[in-house]
């Protein structure tokens, strides 16, 4: 079955999302860690008040820093998670089964040299790149009236 073949893929993707989860955490951990230590130093160095205040920002953007971590942790946990599940083929297979459903419908709509189209609100007129190509109703019986007139014209054959 398609599923069964399917599975290593799964699972091996599921290990590189929790390889890029393990060393985005790493990463940003060391900073974190970097950072404390810098402002740790540094306030213990600070005796003035204004720069005091300026290190405690900087400890609540550490914070927030964090904050955002932890969410981008779960995001990565959820995305793993889902790539791991199989819903994600199904999904990635309907969109691409959607592209190219539009892509042969453009394709259908714009290889005639010329095409009628019931008016110029539809989709047969929006998807056509050359829209000079198109016929309308009102074109259209424009022709059929030209197309008569050339018929009935007396032709003259030369002898």
């Amino acid at each position: 079955m398609a599923s069964d073949a399917l599975t290593p893929f799964f699972a091996h993707a599921d290990a590189i999302a929790q390889r890029v989860r393990e060393w985005n955490e790493y990463r940003l951990e060391q900073e974190i860690a970097h950072q404390k230590r810098t402002i740790d130093i540094q306030i213990e160095k600070a005796s003035n008040a204004k720069l005091y205040s300026k290190l405690k920002k900087s400890k609540e953007w550490i914070e927030v820093r964090q904050e955002r971590f932890e969410k981008f942790k779960e995001f990565l946990f959820w995305l793993g998670a889902w790539v791991g599940s199989g819903r994600s083929g199904i999904i990635t297979y309907s969109i691409t089964i959607s592209a190219v459903a539009l892509g042969s419908v453009m394709i259908g709509i714009n290889t005639p040299s010329t095409i009628p189209c019931p008016d110029n609100k539809s989709y047969c007129y929006q998807l056509r790149i050359d829209k000079k190509q198109v016929i309308l109703p009102e074109q259209a019986n424009q022709l059929l009236i030209e197309y008569e007139r050339s018929k009935n014209k007396p032709h003259r054959h030369h002898h």
